[in-house]
């Protein structure tokens, strides 16, 4: 699950990393109110679910309530990066002396978690480490062991040895890391993570909070799927999981129903060496009866992308010819203009291409062969692949 920074800074807040304070408006009056009470400069950062909002314009900087109020109407009026603007978070504005990237997230290669610093904050980090990868410090740390003071030595090198600082980002450090843990996240991330100096003494502060977590510890997550937005989701995705799949919404026009996502992704590979693109993956998992191959053919047909079905079975507990009546069943559901294409492989595959055959339907024993009349329909539909 994505969290908007406002959320991502509420978490933070609750587990002691401070953050520049601010208000959430969902409209330019309520925007001016709350620069109003600030009475202060502002700066008016776009809630949505991407990186990058100051490169699309999505933050602005006011230096009174009217001001403020202007830039939000532009805001909630905008997309950023096609995500459009409900939400606007009014935060003071920060004079700031120096800003730093630091951010945990997990490393799959490795199996094991990165600890992410730059003396460099601000910009993205992905284009820094393609750049200046020297400005990036990656520590990894085993899960047993968990984050520990002799994994921290580089970043105090990296600050010149400046005790001041490094005390305080050595403490910051180790809450995003219990944030990390305690709230299964796939990533945290402070950007930036802000040096400024109030009366003479510097402090670090989170300008930007960023927070992902892992749907799957949904179950024990309570003050996390509270603050979820289930309207950033993916709408068949939403869908799908209603129904009881794994659902994956892509840009494309195939959907992929298939047994096992070792077995999608193979689809999807596919599909790619010919150029067409998917729109999007539905795992029936393991043991697909025939009405459950029907509930997952009323889920992919609600995708408005979808020109092509894809069945890409791999029959072990799956019995293909199960698979076979369930799309029979199915055909009254599926409108007439979305052709269904079918690749069994398996227990009673014969069986199974027999009855679709027999149906009518185009149904193959290699993948391949099914993806090659998936590229005649398509060009014969002449849409974009």
């Amino acid at each position: 699950m994505k969290f908007y920074e406002y959320n991502a800074r509420e978490i933070f807040n609750l587990e002691g990393i401070v953050t520049s304070e601010g208000k959430v408006a969902v409209s330019p009056s309520e925007v001016f109110e709350i620069a109003k009470d600030m009475n202060a400069p502002v700066v008016l950062k776009s809630q949505v679910l991407t990186g990058g909002r100051g490169k699309a314009g999505g933050i602005k900087f006011a230096n009174n309530p009217e001001e403020a109020q202007k830039f939000a109407s532009e805001l909630f009026s905008k997309k950023i990066k096609g995500y459009p603007v409900t939400k606007i978070l009014v935060s003071d504005k920060v004079d700031i002396k120096k800003e730093y990237y630091l951010g945990i997230t997990i490393n799959f290669q490795n199996r094991k978690t990165s600890l992410i610093f730059s003396t460099e904050g601000g910009v993205d980090i992905e284009e820094l480490a393609e750049k200046n990868p020297e400005k990036i410090i990656k520590i990894d740390i085993d899960p047993v062991i968990g984050l520990q003071n002799y994994h921290l030595t580089p970043l105090a090198r990296a600050l010149g040895y400046d005790k001041e600082v490094f005390n305080q980002l050595k403490i910051i450090c180790k809450k995003l890391y219990l944030i990390y843990e305690k709230y299964d996240c796939l990533l945290v991330e402070i950007n930036p993570l802000a040096l400024i100096e109030e009366e003479g003494i510097r402090k670090l502060i989170a300008i930007d909070a960023k927070l992902e977590s892992d749907d799957n510890a949904n179950y024990r997550q309570s003050t996390l799927t509270e603050m979820w937005d289930e309207k950033t989701e993916e709408k068949i995705e939403l869908i799908g999981k209603s129904a009881g799949f794994v659902t994956i919404k892509l840009n494309g026009v195939v959907s992929i129903v298939s047994n096992g996502a070792g077995n999608a992704i193979y689809a999807l590979d596919l599909l790619k060496k010919y150029n067409i693109s998917t729109a999007n993956i539905l795992d029936l998992s393991g043991g697909a009866t025939p009405e459950k191959v029907q509930k997952a053919v009323n889920v992919v047909i609600q995708d408005e992308d979808v020109k092509v079905i894809l069945f890409n079975v791999f029959g072990g507990i799956t019995r293909c010819d199960e698979i076979a009546k369930g799309i029979v069943q199915s055909v009254q559901s599926i409108p007439s203009n979305i052709p269904v294409v079918c690749r069994l492989q398996g227990t009673n595959r014969e069986k199974g291409i027999k009855i679709l055959n027999d149906a009518g339907f185009q149904a193959f024993m290699y993948l391949e062969d099914a993806i090659k009349k998936i590229v005649e329909l398509i060009d014969k539909q002449g849409d974009v692949k």
